[in-house]
C-alpha cells in the first residue's frame, strides 16, 4: 500500500528559511557579476589617464564581456538546472573574487583589458541573477514576485556600494587598490555566504515553498514524494518555439540597449559635464537607490496586478530620463534621469526571472533565464560601444540618448503584446534534473 505525504496549510513557528535565501542573495547579487559589469564606467576615466586607451577601445571591454556572457550564460542556466544552484555558486563565487582581485595587476596592453573582459563573466557568471533567480523561485510561490524583488535588490544595494568604495580606494590609493579591495570582500564575505547559508530549495530541508510546513510523515516517502513531483512548465526547446519568448527576448534586448548607455558612460558623462569623480560617483549612486525601489515596488505590485502592465509603467522612466541626459541634464536633475532609468533596470531583472516562470514555469528555468539573458546582455554589449564610439567621432552623446529615448517605446509594445499567462503542462521530471 503506497503512502502519501500530506501537507498542512499552517505555516510552521519562526521565520521561514526562505526569509535567508533572500537576504543571502541580497549579499551575494550586491558583490556579483552584475554589479561589477554595471560599474565599469567608474574605471574608465581611470584606464584613459593610465594608458592613454580611447574611450572607444574602453569600452569595447564592456562588449567583451556581454558577448562572452551571450554566449556561456545559457550553458550556466542548463548546469544550475541539472546539479542545482549551489553546486554553481559556490566554485563561481571563488573564481570571481580571484579575477576582480587580479584586475589590480593590468598592464598597458588593450588585449590583457580584452582578456580579462572575458574572464570575468566566464568564471563570474555563476554570481549573476540568474542563479540567485533560481533559487528564490523554488523557495518561494505565492509571494515569488516580492521575494524575487527584495532579493535582487542585491544589485542595486551594490550599484551604490561598489562604485563608492572604488571611489573611495581610487583617491586614497589608486584604481589597482580599488579592484583588490571588491576582490578580497567578496572572498571574505560573499565566499563563506554562499558555502553555509544557500539552500537549492525547501525540500531540502523538509520545507515547501512559501513555509508551508508537511506533516509528519516518514523519511522514506517524503524523498520519494519529492522525487515523483512532476516538473511545472516547458522545456527550453518548447520555449523557443514560442512567440511569447521572442517578444520578451526582444523586449529584454532593448532594455540592455538603451539602459547599459547610462551603466557604463554616467561616470565619464558626468565628469565631462564639470563634475569631479567623486561627484560622477555620487549621482551614480542614485541609481544602484533606484533599482532598489524598483525592484521592490515591482515586485509586490506583480503579485498583485497584471506583470506586463506593471512593467510598461516602468519602462517610460528611461524613455523620460534618456530624453533629458540628451538635453544636458547634470546636476539634481541629473540625478531625476538616473533614478528613473534605475527603477526600470530594477523592474526589468525582477520581471526576467518573473516573466519565465509565469509564462514557461520552472521545469527549464534555468536554461530560459540564460536565453532571455543573453537577450539582455546582447543589448547591453552594444549599447556602451555604440556610445564609445560615438564619443570618439563626435565628442559627444547627444544623438544616440535620443535614439534610446525613442527605442524604448518600441520595447513598451513588444511587451504588451505578450498576452495571459498561459496554463503550463505539468510532466514527470528528467532523469538527472533538480526540481524545482
Amino acid at each position: 500500500m503506497n503512502e502519501r505525504v500530506e501537507q498542512s496549510t499552517v505555516k510552521p513557528a519562526g521565520i521561514f528559511y526562505g526569509w535567508w535565501i533572500v537576504v543571502g542573495s541580497i549579499i551575494g547579487l550586491a558583490f556579483g557579476y552584475s554589479v561589477i559589469a554595471m560599474s565599469f564606467g567608474t574605471f574608465i576615466k581611470e584606464f584613459e589617464s593610465s594608458f592613454g586607451w580611447s574611450r572607444g577601445q574602453i569600452s569595447f571591454g564592456s562588449t567583451v564581456i556581454g558577448i562572452t556572457a551571450i554566449l556561456f550564460f545559457p550553458y550556466v542556466g542548463s548546469l544550475v538546472d541539472k546539479y542545482g544552484a549551489k553546486k554553481v555558486l559556490v566554485p563561481s563565487t571563488l573564481l570571481f573574487a580571484v579575477t576582480i582581485a587580479s584586475m589590480s595587476l593590468m598592464t598597458s596592453s588593450i588585449w590583457h583589458l580584452y582578456a580579462m573582459c572575458i574572464l570575468i563573466p566566464l568564471l563570474g557568471a555563476g554570481t549573476a541573477p540568474l542563479t540567485y533567480s533560481r533559487l528564490l523561485v523554488s523557495w518561494f510561490n505565492k509571494r515569488r514576485g516580492l521575494a524575487l524583488g527584495i532579493g535582487l535588490a542585491g544589485v542595486g544595494l551594490g550599484t551604490t556600494l561598489v562604485p563608492l568604495i572604488a571611489s573611495y580606494f581610487i583617491n586614497l590609493y589608486s584604481w589597482r587598490e580599488a579592484y583588490l579591495a571588491i576582490g578580497l570582500i567578496i572572498l571574505v564575505l560573499v565566499l563563506p555566504m554562499t558555502k553555509f547559508l544557500m539552500r537549492n530549495k525547501p525540500a531540502d530541508m523538509g520545507l515547501q515553498p512559501d513555509g508551508i510546513a508537511p506533516q509528519a510523515a516518514p523519511k522514506a516517502t517524503m524523498a520519494q514524494a519529492t522525487a515523483d513531483k512532476p516538473l511545472i512548465g516547458y522545456t527550453a526547446k518548447e520555449a523557443l518555439k514560442q512567440k511569447t519568448f521572442w517578444l520578451m527576448f526582444a523586449s529584454f534586448l532593448i532594455t540592455g540597449l538603451t539602459t547599459s548607455t547610462v551603466l557604463v558612460h554616467l561616470v565619464p558623462m558626468m565628469m565631462d559635464r564639470g563634475l569631479t569623480l567623486q561627484q560622477a560617483v555620487e549621482t551614480f549612486a542614485y541609481l544602484g537607490i533606484s533599482i532598489i525601489l524598483g525592484r521592490l515596488v515591482a515586485g509586490y505590485l506583480m503579485d498583485k496586478f497584471f506583470a506586463p502592465y506593471v512593467v510598461v509603467f516602468f519602462m517610460f522612466g528611461p524613455v523620460i530620463g534618456l530624453a533629458a541626459f540628451a538635453l544636458g541634464a547634470t546636476g539634481h536633475s541629473a540625478a531625476l534621469c538616473t533614478a528613473l532609468i534605475g527603477i526600470a533596470i530594477g523592474a526589468e531583472f525582477d520581471v526576467m526571472a518573473y516573466f519565465t516562470s509565469r509564462y514557461f514555469g520552472n521545469r527549464s528555468f534555468g536554461v530560459i533565464y540564460g536565453y532571455s539573458y543573453s537577450g539582455f546582455k546582447i543589448g547591453a554589449s552594444v549599447g556602451p560601444l555604440i556610445m564609445g564610439v560615438a564619443y570618439d567621432l563626435l565628442g559627444r552623446y547627444t544623438e544616440v540618448l535620443w535614439a534610446m529615448s525613442a527605442t524604448m517605446i518600441i520595447c513598451c509594445v513588444l511587451i504588451l503584446m505578450m498576452g495571459k499567462y498561459p496554463v503550463l503542462p505539468s510532466r514527470p521530471a528528467e532523469a538527472g534534473s533538480v526540481s524545482p
